[in-house]
């Protein structure tokens, strides 16, 4: 009877959503019980529980590949099926969302999640510190889009450019090797982080939940700031990407699947007064601004630069306008989401005060 326990106890653990993993980092698998496919829901089930402070290693799927089966798609290049992740086969065989009353729309992302974070409540601010983004795979998936369902800023494909261009990297070197005489730095990051929104939404646009902001600077090593909307936060994360240049103009990135490695630390009171979320790293803040329309959307981004250096530095408007002429960048972080994102880097060295950042692992 002991060793019937036992093993059952055994088959429990291996089965289980979750688990613990180094140094007390928690395992969250990518399955057809973990992961929604292109909304944003508060209504949906927490797939796992955390408390703040703690440390979460989530697995995520790309989803380009899985509009068909994914080991004959990508055997187009040469890639064998014992090297398709069987989570990736797995989800591509479940059944899609009914779609919900127009206008919202399904969107193509996989999402795992939701998590939800003990004693947050609307109102709060969740601090999303991104200590690794891990490739599970050495390929991803580059379109350039025609108008389907992610349009690229091009009215159709350029002369030439295959559609689906699956394009392999080296993970040791940090190499993405376009073509033979073509490679740059992997740079993996998640094209989306977001807490639920107040009412269920496409996964396509972001907004003050965050969500699909294909922010190429949410690397390891940044963090990203959140207004928690709804009870628990009910955080989501996928898209990821292993590189992906300001503007995404093709309507994509080079698509691919990541484990990133993200701490979840709670500010009770401090999002209350947050209209949009905003992102840091050692050098920089980074504060963003969207809108349908791109001039909106930089307008929108200043509007937040300023009051972003009023609450941080206590600058007068005036002074931060100002400021936002003569020594902040602004850029364009995505232009192909419905909502269309900006962002303007504030550099800290250019203020006296200074505060303390986290050490990033090396």
């Amino acid at each position: 009877m002991k060793s019937f326990a036992l093993i059952a106890v055994l088959a429990l653990c291996a089965s289980s959503m979750a688990s613990a993993g180094e140094a007390g980092v928690i395992h969250l698998e990518s399955t057809p019980n973990t992961v929604h496919r292109g909304l944003l829901s508060p209504t949906w089930k927490p797939v796992l529980t955390i408390k703040s402070g703690q440390t979460v290693e989530i697995d995520t799927i790309s989803h380009s590949g899985l509009t068909e089966d994914p080991v004959q798609f990508f055997a187009r290049a040469g890639i064998p099926a014992s090297e398709i992740l069987p989570d990736a086969i797995a989800v591509e065989k479940m059944p899609r969302p009914d779609p919900p009353p127009p206008p919202i729309s399904v969107s193509v992302h996989v999402l795992t999640g939701p998590i939800y974070i003990d004693g947050a409540e609307p109102g709060d601010l969740l601090e999303v510190r991104i200590l690794k983004v891990t490739p599970r795979v050495n390929y991803g998936v580059n379109t350039a889009a025609d108008g389907g369902a992610a349009p690229g800023m091009l009215p159709a494909t350029p002369p030439g450019q295959p559609v689906g261009k699956i394009i392999k990297y080296d993970i040791a070197k940090k190499t993405v090797n376009f073509s033979p005489d073509i490679h740059f730095p992997v740079r993996p990051f998640m094209g989306i982080m977001a807490v639920a929104p107040s009412e269920t939404v496409s996964s396509r646009a972001p907004g003050q939940f965050g969500g699909n902001m294909d922010f190429k600077r949410l690397q390891a090593g940044a963090t990203l700031y959140l207004p928690v909307l709804v009870k628990g936060a009910l955080f989501v994360t996928g898209d990821p990407h292993a590189s992906q240049g300001d503007g995404e103009v093709s309507g994509n990135a080079l698509e691919s699947s990541m484990t990133p490695t993200l701490q979840f630390i709670l500010h009770k009171g401090e999002g209350k007064d947050l209209t949009m979320p905003y992102a840091e790293d050692a050098a920089n803040y980074y504060i963003l601004g969207m809108d349908t329309d791109l001039d909106k959307a930089l307008s929108n981004a200043i509007k937040e630069t300023v009051k972003f250096l009023g609450r941080q530095y206590a600058l007068a408007p005036a002074d931060a306008y100002s400021l936002c002429s003569t020594a902040i960048d602004f850029s364009i972080a995505e232009a192909v989401d419905s909502n269309l994102t900006i962002y303007g880097t504030v550099p800290k060295t250019y203020f006296a005060k200074q505060t303390s950042y986290w050490a990033p692992r090396p």
